[in-house]
Formats: C-alpha cells, structure tokens, sequence
C-alpha cells in the first residue's frame, strides 16, 4: 500500500472523529465514499488498530475508544496546546487540499510572508544551544542590522511568530519578528542555558511586549452590547473573565500589563480613543 493512499486515510480518519465520535462501521462507510481518492479507502480492523498507532505517532493526534458505546473518539487534553495547534493546521491543510479543482472556493488574505522558513532552523538552534546570525530590518526605519544572538524560544502573537534571544551585543533579551529576519545562519558557537521562564514572562502581558515595569493590574472593561458579543467569542487576553451582562452592556476583567500593544488593539476593535 503506498504511503500517500495510507495518509489520505489518516486524513479522513481525523477528519471524521473531529466532528464526533464513530464506529469502526461508519468510519470505514466513509473511507468508501472519500472523494479525494482515486481508490476504495476501506481497511481492516487490524489495520485501522494501525492506524490509530500511527496517527497518534505521526500527527501527535490520540484517538481511543469507547467500548460502552463502541465508538472511537480523539482524545482532548487542556494540557497540549500544541496538540490543538497541529489539528487546527491540519484542518487548514486539508481545507486546501480539498479545495484543488473546485475554482475559488478557498480565498486567502493577502499578507506578507510570516517568516515561517526560519522556524526549523532557530528550533535547532535552541535545541542545541548554537548561536545564529542574521540580518534584521528594523520596523521604524526599516534600516538592515547585523545581529548575532542567543536563541531561547519562538513565541506566536497576533498570526505572527517572534524569536525570543539574547542579544549577544548588549546581553538584553530582545523579541525579533521572523518576517524581518534574513540570511539566517547557524553559527558553531555554542553557550550555556539562558535563565529565562517565557511562560512566567509573558502570563501577564498582551501581545509581544514584556520586561516592562508596569505591574500587573485589575482592568474592568465595558463593551456596547454588538462589541461585548465580539469580545467574548475572541477574547482579548486569556486572563478575560465575563464580570456582568445586561440589555446595554457586557464587562470584562483583565490581570494583565497595560502596555502599549494592549491599548492599541482595544482602540483597533473599538474604534475609540483609549487614555
């Protein structure tokens, strides 16, 4: 059996069990009738037992049963974020692949390149405690730097993903948006564990911006009804808890840093001018 018809499998697999839980039966109904393949999809018990090993190894995704309602079913876990991740990219991914031949059926925003290319390198680089170079075009002046730096991790903000390093300059830790990095390379310099929690160090902050001397403080926001509603479906920051609600208006609390990216979003998606 070739590896693509076994992956288009784990493909519908997933892709089934995202929606609910099914049976072995129902599942293998649809492996029949799966559109994006050229051949009957259709498995063994046997091999299906394979396929759920494989796709737990393969796609990090875990799949178990249960045996009262004998149903199979992908197993959620609060403590994998990343987990959620790879399922949500996979969703995009199949999206995509089964949008070929169907015209404009997907349509993408228009937007500048996320620097993605850089991700496998820099995770080596951290990995294995190395040293990389780059050239960095600045955001204000857009001028080019030379940058050598200590890498420590990779952080997403706002569809964007930044490189969390130790200037080797000046030793301040510095955020660099992957966008504005070129010719990146792995230098053969190795060095010791950079002391940095980015967990602790960016509970209670928004966005990209840390390290500042604002302290954490309780925010209460209150929304018109039509933004309050927008606000709770995606919410601002993860500490938000929903305080009150009436025919005027919805609150939100906040423990966070009021730095300055909290308050430019809030005026982004409010549209006021926010002191």
């Amino acid at each position: 059996m070739s590896f693509s018809k076994t992956l288009s499998r784990h493909y519908k697999i997933i892709s089934l069990l995202q929606n609910k839980p099914r049976s072995y039966k129902e599942i293998n109904d649809e492996l029949a009738n799966h559109q994006d393949a050229k051949e009957d999809l259709r498995v063994s018990q046997r091999t299906f037992q394979r396929d759920i090993q494989d796709i737990e190894q393969i796609h990090q995704i875990a799949i178990a049963s249960d045996k009262s309602r004998n149903v199979y079913y992908i197993k959620e876990s609060a403590e994998d974020e990343y987990k959620k991740r790879l399922r949500e990219n996979y969703d995009v991914i199949n999206a995509i692949r089964m949008s070929k031949g169907m015209g404009q059926s997907l349509y993408f925003e228009q937007r500048k390149a996320l620097g993605t290319q850089h991700m496998a390198d820099l995770l080596k680089a951290i990995q294995n405690r190395k040293e990389v170079k780059f050239k960095y075009q600045k955001f204000w002046d857009a001028s080019l730097t030379n940058r050598i730096v200590k890498p420590i991790a990779l952080k997403e903000s706002k569809n964007r993903w930044y490189l969390i390093a130790k200037d080797t300059k000046d030793t301040i830790i510095k955020n660099f948006s992957l966008d504005r990095i070129s010719e990146l390379q792995l230098t053969n310099q190795r060095f010791t564990s950079v002391e940095y929690n980015i967990h602790e160090a960016f509970e209670n902050s928004f966005g990209i911006i840390n390290g500042t001397n604002d302290k954490v403080s309780r925010i209460i926001l209150a929304f018109k009804i039509d933004q309050g509603r927008y606000i709770k479906s995606l919410p601002l920051h993860h500490s938000q808890k929903l305080i009150s609600q009436n025919d005027n208006e919805i609150r939100f609390e906040y423990q966070l840093k009021p730095t300055f990216d909290f308050i430019l979003d809030l005026q982004q998606k409010t549209g006021q001018i926010v002191e």
